[in-house]
């Protein structure tokens, strides 16, 4: 493969770059990640604590995000430069908001399905199901109002 002129000046560029992001990148992601992971344990532990509404999800928070697109512009119309840094601000926070509650609810669900489980298995019944013979070996096909509480409990969305 044939070096053109310019491969030295790629060179430099790249070993600036390489400084660039060990020196000065690297260090302020270190600190990021620590900000953000005790900034998550905080939220977290804040949600565990309380008793959430159903309605405070990820995608609520999402389309309160997008929400915010058209007064936000109309404040960077108007040079409102303060309400505008500030919302921008809050719509990042949002971001990672989501993230957390996305993840709590995720994990409640999990809590839930245990719990069900555990009970259904103590139990010992088919709960909504029902057994259905045919050719062969029985088959068991859980009801229509089972299947339709498993479908609402879909996942999130997130922009």
């Amino acid at each position: 493969m044939a070096h053109s002129a310019l491969q030295p000046l790629f060179d430099i560029i790249d070993a600036i770059v390489e400084i660039y992001l060990q020196f000065v990148t690297k260090p302020f992601l270190e600190f990021h990640d620590i900000f953000y992971a005790s900034l998550n344990k905080f939220f977290r532990s804040q949600l565990d604590a309380k008793k959430v509404p159903v309605w405070f999800t990820a995608n609520f928070i999402t389309y309160l995000r997008t929400a915010l697109i058209i007064p936000t512009l109309c404040m960077l119309s108007w040079r409102w430069w303060v309400p505008v840094s500030l919302t921008i601000i809050f719509v990042d926070f949002g971001d990672f908001l989501d993230g957390v509650v996305a993840r709590y609810w995720v994990d409640k669900r999990k809590e839930e399905k245990a719990k069900k489980d555990a009970a259904k298995d103590k139990i010992d019944s088919d709960d909504d199901s029902f057994e259905v013979v045919s050719i062969g070996r029985p088959q068991k096909i859980a009801s229509w109002s089972s299947n339709c509480r498993s479908k609402s409990y879909g996942g999130f969305v997130d922009a």
